[in-house]
């Protein structure tokens, strides 16, 4: 799999591509990370984790994240094969980490992706 590198598209002559892993992270940032309504040509693409920033911490949220994560990514990304409990959600000091496990149909490997949703500086 191969999508265009960003924030770095362009170099002084060529177009800056991603590859496999790489390409899959970026696309799981992108949509993970926009939330629904943001993109124009689909008002659908993207998730409701920001929806869901100030909310009560709990096992409710949890589960409520993970659906929406998992909706979002077996929704728009065919590329990759996921299962619900392969979904994790973990909170470090203040860093709110979300790894998934899935299958990447291009090459069959399995593949972990660790994602910072919520990173802030004090």
């Amino acid at each position: 799999m191969r999508s265009i590198k960003f924030p770095d598209i362009f170099n002084r002559t060529t177009t800056n591509i991603s590859k496999d892993y790489y390409a899959t992270l970026q696309n799981l940032k992108m949509l993970l990370y926009s939330n629904k309504g943001e993109l124009f040509g689909d008002p659908y693409f993207g998730s409701n984790l920001k929806k869901y920033l100030y909310d009560q911490n709990d096992v409710i949220l949890r589960d409520i994240l993970i659906d929406d994560i998992y909706t979002a990514i077996t929704t728009f990304m065919p590329q990759i094969y996921i299962e619900r409990n392969n979904i994790t959600i973990k909170s470090e000091d203040n860093k709110v980490i979300i790894n998934i496990v899935a299958l990447n149909r291009a090459n069959y490997q399995t593949d972990l992706y660790s994602l910072v949703l919520l990173d802030t500086i004090v």
